[in-house]
């Protein structure tokens, strides 16, 4: 049986080797995509634990000190290191770089691998991040400064080696927040001086057998008891401190208020002088007021004398006045007088001369008595005038004296009033002496007092500016009492952990649905070539029936065959699976990574499954269909079974298109139909492997192009800024921005950014707000908000239907009023309006999203230059991160295609094969007919490339379908691929089937023109 099945082999040895390749294919691609995410997963975790990786590490915001690690020692089973570490800038050929320093110790030191050099032995030595050697001049035995820091002191180190760290399992360093934000590489330094004496972290390196995730909760359940404790250390000596300035400051307080008492006491005594001064003076010009017999003064004291001043010169001035005038009139009435005086003295004088001519003319004795008597009447006549000048002289010295008395009265009157108004004077200046001393004093006293006030605020400002400062203390002890533990996983420290994870768990979502499908195609392919090897070898099954042998020994020989086919194409196919495929991709990925070469290894949990279908569907048919035929009678075994009836197809009857067509067409249409079965399969063969071609080719333009849409289309601006408030950012050239509170929010299960913006109407201007398949703009309301289309896949939310965000462990319902495009993350977008409305609280910007011009790491150094400033993230830099990802998945896609054009082709070979052999006879009349060997190539290849073309067009059916559904059962949860298949996949895939169909067609045309025509016409008795 053995020499048969052998001797079976090799004349079907074509088949035998499809059977082989196809089951190696099926298997080795069906178990080495989906072990390849579980072998990269086990090579890190191994590499992890013979490099004695960190589990975990504890840090917190109170800095750790011996008393803490010897608590967390405790409870991890004394395995807690002190380690310090901060970032600072060192010197290097193009400037400054921020590095990662960490000092080394027994613990920091696992996290190296040494490429060249030695291990510092010696203060102050130094290995550095080998990808140094290529950015810089760095010179093993050179030297290198590190700068000033947080942590460690300035010094010279001296570079002794270059070394791998464990801790970066990418070319990535990570972010900070001095510098451009960038980390540049590490450096591990032996025996620093440093500026603090407390540690920065502490590593936990656990036993294998121990459970970190059980060690770790431990750890964050002793949170607060931590915590308290560091914060008693912490805040004693403080504490101590404060107290004693509390006692300072009380002294100081209360010997500044007994000066500023006794202050008060002395101008409330000098208070008192001057109201009893200002009661005498006020009482001295009431005096004086009522001595000019005036109404009270109201006013000051100046304004009371001032107006007492103009009183006594109003009424000085009036009295002198009159009296002055008055002597002045007197003065012009004596004048008068003795002007009419002389006149009278002159007329009494010519009078009594003319009396006296007269007596003299009356002596003359020649005078006639008329004359004489004219003389006398003259002379009495003179007489009468003196009598009457004589009078009036009297009347006149009578005036003369009663002015003279008057004018003496007035003077004596006016001298009285001089010497009253010196009086006055005298007493208005011994008033005014005493208003400008009052007044002295007043404002000797007000200035006393506006002293002592701004002595007293200054001392009350010294004093509250002390207990300020000592109250900031208290309060910035209970803020540190409120300090924080952060208990990292090594997937958070490790740098590179995450995406190399996430990139195997895209693998291995990949490998759960297409290997699946390319595995179902080979099957059928295998299975149909089984059943038909069996149908052509009916005779052979009967001969050995004939011979005597039973049925089971009849179909052993074609198990047999099943079995070593499967046998050897099952183990290659574990080769091929399980070593090629997943250090393929494994090598691809490591371009991006530092890590070690990968670790294959036969994993049965994924091989039993492949290995068992593959199993049945060759042996396990084999034998049924084996059994079934043997299981018929002999003497039908013998004889070739009846041809099918032919039936007419149902072009037949469209006369009009079969009626042009050529006798050739006609036939070859007729047989392509006429075996239903050889049909069903070569369509199912060939289109599955477009469809899987389809897929594979579009499933890169899926998973690429999601990076530029993202970050191009949908992310418009160019940064953020993470910071604690602050949007002041100095002298910083943005040419827009927009401030935004975020935060990481629960979403029914899913991790989401929450993005609360106040200003919700300038959103679409920095991320478009759209639908995805028509593009429409999404209309911002207040009262509803905006989620990624991601995330409403994944919570089953449509527009209008309310969902919960937990925030903080309390949980809020808002509704959902638009649903956009995106595709990297999850997103919740609302107005700051909507946001207090539904939770209460007022919102905090702590995100500056921002579109510039200016040069990134400029820009970088000024923002971050900011105190408040905790990082800033450009979306190009991003972009190239995610590109570079998801370009570590084109090898997947290299093998996903490479491995469906391998199989389209071992189908092709098979069913032409299979064709072939099956129309031996027919093949053989075409040549005894007088078929020239181009036109029988000519005939088989026609119906071939008919064929072909139909199973492309269910291909490119079946592969819309497939990668449909390939994309989004390979999504991750946070990501969302382009669900769009582009034309260009379908033409590409499209071509390169045909080209295989065509290329194996002229190899095997030549087949057709070696066929044994009386070998195949021989006929057996029916």
């Amino acid at each position: 049986m053995v020499k048969d099945i052998l001797r079976e082999i090799k004349a079907k040895w074509f088949q035998f080797i499809a059977i082989v390749t196809i089951t190696a294919l099926g298997v080795g691609f069906f178990a080495g995509i989906r072990v390849t995410g579980y072998d990269m997963r086990t090579t890190a975790d191994r590499y992890m634990e013979t490099s004695e990786a960190l589990d975990f590490e504890y840090r917190n915001t109170l800095g750790i000190d011996q008393q803490m690690l010897d608590e967390l020692s405790a409870i991890v089973d004394g395995n807690a290191v002190g380690v310090y570490d901060t970032d600072a800038f060192i010197g290097i050929s193009q400037g400054d770089a921020v590095v990662h320093v960490v000092e080394l110790n027994d613990s920091t030191a696992r996290d190296l691998t040494l490429i060249e050099g030695r291990m510092p032995t010696q203060k102050n030595e130094v290995v550095v991040d080998s990808m140094f050697k290529e950015r810089s001049n760095f010179q093993i035995g050179g030297k290198v400064q590190l700068k000033s820091n947080d942590i460690f002191e300035a010094s010279d180190l001296t570079i002794v080696g270059y070394v791998q760290s464990n801790l970066y399992m990418n070319l990535e360093r990570g972010s900070t927040t001095i510098g451009s934000g960038n980390v540049s590489g590490f450096i591990y330094a032996q025996d620093l001086d440093k500026k603090v004496d407390v540690f920065t972290s502490a590593r936990f390196n656990l036993n294998p057998e121990a459970d970190v995730s059980v060690q770790r909760q431990a750890v964050i359940d002793q949170e607060q008891s931590l915590i308290k404790n560091r914060f008693d250390r912490l805040s004693a000596p403080i504490i101590e401190e404060l107290e004693a300035a509390q006692e300072t400051l009380n002294a100081e307080n209360e010997t500044a208020v007994t000066e500023i008492n006794k202050a008060k006491q002395d101008l409330a005594a000098a208070k008192e002088t001057l109201d009893a001064a200002y009661i005498d003076l006020n009482a001295g010009l009431n005096t004086m007021a009522q001595g000019l017999g005036t109404q009270t003064v109201t006013g000051s004291l100046q304004d009371k004398l001032d107006a007492l001043v103009r009183i006594t010169d109003g009424k000085v001035n009036i009295d002198v006045k009159q009296l002055t005038d008055g002597i002045a009139q007197i003065d012009a009435n004596l004048s008068v007088i003795e002007a009419t005086e002389a006149e009278l003295n002159t007329g009494i004088a010519q009078v009594e001369t003319k009396k006296a001519d007269a007596i003299a003319l009356l002596a003359n004795p020649t005078l006639t008595d008329e004359e004489k008597a004219a003389l006398e009447a003259s002379i009495v006549q003179f007489d009468a005038s003196l009598v009457e000048l004589n009078s009036q002289k009297d009347q006149l010295l009578a005036q003369k004296a009663e002015a003279i008395a008057m004018k003496q009265e007035l003077e004596s009157k006016l001298a009285e009033a001089n010497a009253g108004i010196d009086s006055l004077r005298s007493s208005q200046g011994t008033l005014q002496a005493g208003i400008t001393q009052y007044n002295a004093g007043m404002a000797t006293y007000e200035h006393g007092v506006q002293s002592l006030e701004t002595k007293t605020t200054e001392v009350a400002a010294a004093i509250n500016d002390a207990q300020r400062k000592i109250d900031n203390g208290y309060t910035e002890l209970e803020s540190k009492n409120n300090g924080k533990q952060f208990v990292l996983e090594r997937k958070d420290v490790l740098i590179g952990y995450n995406e190399f994870y996430q990139d195997s768990d895209r693998i291995e979502a990949i490998g759960q649905v297409f290997p699946l499908i390319f595995f179902g195609v080979a099957i059928l392919v295998t299975l149909s070539t089984i059943s038909r090897m069996i149908d052509e070898s009916r005779s052979q099954i009967g001969v050995y029936k004939a011979l005597g042998y039973s049925w089971i020994y009849a179909s052993m020989k074609f198990v047999g065959f099943a079995f070593f086919s499967w046998f050897i194409g099952s183990v290659l196919g574990i080769i091929f699976g399980f070593y090629l495929i997943p250090t393929l991709i494994y090598d691809a990925y490591r371009i991006m990574y530092q890590t070690p070469p990968l670790v294959p290894e036969i994993v049965w949990s994924y091989a039993w499954q492949p290995l068992l279908v593959s199993f049945i569907s060759s042996v396990g048919i084999a034998f049924v269909k084996a059994a079934k035929v043997s299981r018929e009678g002999t003497a039908n075994l013998l004889r070739p079974p009846m041809p099918k009836a032919g039936n007419r197809m149902l072009l037949e009857r469209v006369t009009p298109v079969w009626s042009r067509l050529s006798f050739l067409y006609k036939v070859s249409l007729r047989n392509l139909f006429r075996n239903k079965t050889r049909f069903m399969m070569t369509l199912i063969g060939i289109g599955g492997c477009a469809g899987l071609l389809i897929t594979g080719i579009g499933i890169r333009h899926s998973i690429y192009s999601i990076v530029d849409k993202q970050f191009d289309t949908i992310n418009k601006y160019d940064g953020m800024i993470m910071h604690d408030g602050a949007s002041d950012f100095g002298d910083v050239s943005f040419t827009a921005t927009l401030d935004v509170t975020s935060e990481f929010v629960d979403v029914a299960g899913t991790n989401s950014q929450l993005f609360v913006v106040e200003d919700f109407e300038k959103l679409p201007e920095f991320v478009s707000m759209q639908t995805r398949r028509n593009q429409e703009p999404i209309p911002l309301k207040n009262d509803t908000v905006v989620i990624t289309e991601k995330l409403a896949i994944l919570e089953g939310l449509s527009i209008g239907d309310p969902f919960t965000l937990q925030q903080n462990d309390i949980d809020y319902t808002f509704t959902v009023g638009g649903i956009t495009e995106n595709y990297v993350l999850h997103y919740v977008y609302m107005s700051d309006e909507t946001y207090e409305s539904v939770t209460g609280k007022t919102i905090h910007p702590n995100l500056t999203l921002f579109n510039t011009d200016a040069d990134h790491t400029m820009l970088s150094e000024k923002i971050l230059a900011n105190d408040n400033v905790y990082s800033v993230q450009y979306m190009d830099v991003m972009q190239e991160t995610y590109r570079e990802s998801m370009g570590n998945f084109d090898i997947v896609v290299y093998v996903i295609v490479g491995a469906a054009f391998a199989l389209e082709l071992i189908v092709l070979l098979n069913l032409i094969t299979m064709n072939m052999s099956e129309r031996k006879k027919e093949l053989a009349t075409l040549k005894v007919l007088g078929f020239y060997p181009k036109e029988l190539s000519t005939y088989i290849m026609r119906e071939n490339i008919i064929l072909t073309f139909i199973s492309v067009m269910g291909g490119i059916i079946f592969g819309f379908i497939l990668h449909r559904y390939v994309v989004l059962s390979a999504e991750l949860d946070a990501i969302m691929f382009n669900r769009e298949l582009q034309w260009s996949s379908i033409i590409i895939a499209t071509l390169i089937t045909f080209i295989i169909s065509v290329v194996t067609n002229l190899v095997m045309s030549r087949r057709a023109n070696d066929v044994n025509m009386s070998e195949a016409l021989k006929t057996f008795d029916n």
